[in-house]
């Protein structure tokens, strides 16, 4: 009878309510597989001022679902905020536009991308009605990446997934910066992680810690690789992958590459023309 009236209704999607003030609403987006959404947040009191975090609705499907979403919500939106000008965090802002008629808030950096009638900076107070959030840039993964905390938890963005994993593309990302604020924010120890792929983070120290212990071991085993006589971008992913049979090949070169600029960048090998060795 449940199937039956689920068929004859065919009920919209639903948000979901994750925490007081944190409300998610996936958005099908082109991301890292095997994600296939990004979250899209809505953010502040339940009853007073919120903002939607990175609506990126390519689809009129997803933008009529928000707007439902808006309109089932007791308060006011305020703005549009995006954590970062990655494609599948961005929106077509034409199609947003027909249902939201509010300022967009971002980063500096996100600000070429996207016009943002408000720039935020890193420890800002934004005052969501009752609810207070501190705005942290959070760069690593993409410049002027923002996350967004409080006592419920942790908007995340792309600092950590729920599903999958993170990428630190080489040419826009910084790996030791990644890490860097990656024990910044298990500082903050936040009572939940809303991250923009997956399901909520319940246990976030354990994530977070996951993290750091995964990255600082790939960027020693680029390393040594490097100290071991490989010297092509090709045969040093191998090594540094070699724990990892399953890795996608082209990513884990993509990523490979990201540390081996980070060491560089520290000193602690050098590069001519595509071959790397130690310094």
């Amino acid at each position: 009878k449940a199937a039956e009236d689920i068929a004859e209704r065919l009920p919209g999607r639903r948000s979901i309510l994750f925490a007081h003030g944190v409300e998610v609403m996936p958005i099908k987006t082109a991301t890292l597989p095997p994600a296939d959404h990004t979250n899209c947040y809505l953010v502040g009191d339940p009853e007073g001022e919120f903002v939607l975090v990175d609506p990126a609705v390519r689809m009129r499907e997803d933008m009529e679902a928000l707007a439902t979403a808006v309109e089932r919500h007791r308060g006011n939106l305020v703005a549009i905020l995006f954590t970062h000008s990655h494609g599948d965090h961005l929106a077509d802002m034409s199609l947003l536009k027909e249902a939201f008629d509010v300022p967009v808030w971002g980063s500096e950096h996100t600000a070429r991308s996207v016009p943002c009638q408000r720039i935020l900076v890193d420890g800002e107070a934004l005052s969501l009605g009752r609810q207070n959030w501190t705005v942290l840039i959070t760069p690593g993964h993409h410049p002027g990446h923002v996350c967004l905390f409080s006592e419920a938890g942790l908007v995340a963005g792309d600092m950590l997934a729920g599903i999958g994993t993170i990428l630190i593309p080489p040419h826009s990302g910084d790996m030791d910066e990644y890490i860097r604020q990656l024990h910044r924010l298990k500082a903050l120890k936040p009572h939940l992680v809303f991250p923009s792929h997956g399901p909520v983070v319940a246990i976030p120290d354990r994530l977070i810690d996951h993290y750091i212990t995964h990255r600082l071991a790939r960027h020693t085993r680029v390393l040594d690789a490097v100290k071991a006589g490989a010297s092509r971008l090709e045969d040093i992913a191998v090594h540094a992958y070699a724990d990892t049979p399953d890795a996608h090949p082209g990513l884990a070169i993509d990523q490979t590459l990201s540390h081996l600029l980070a060491h560089e960048k520290a000193g602690n090998i050098k590069r001519h023309e595509d071959v790397w060795q130690p310094e």
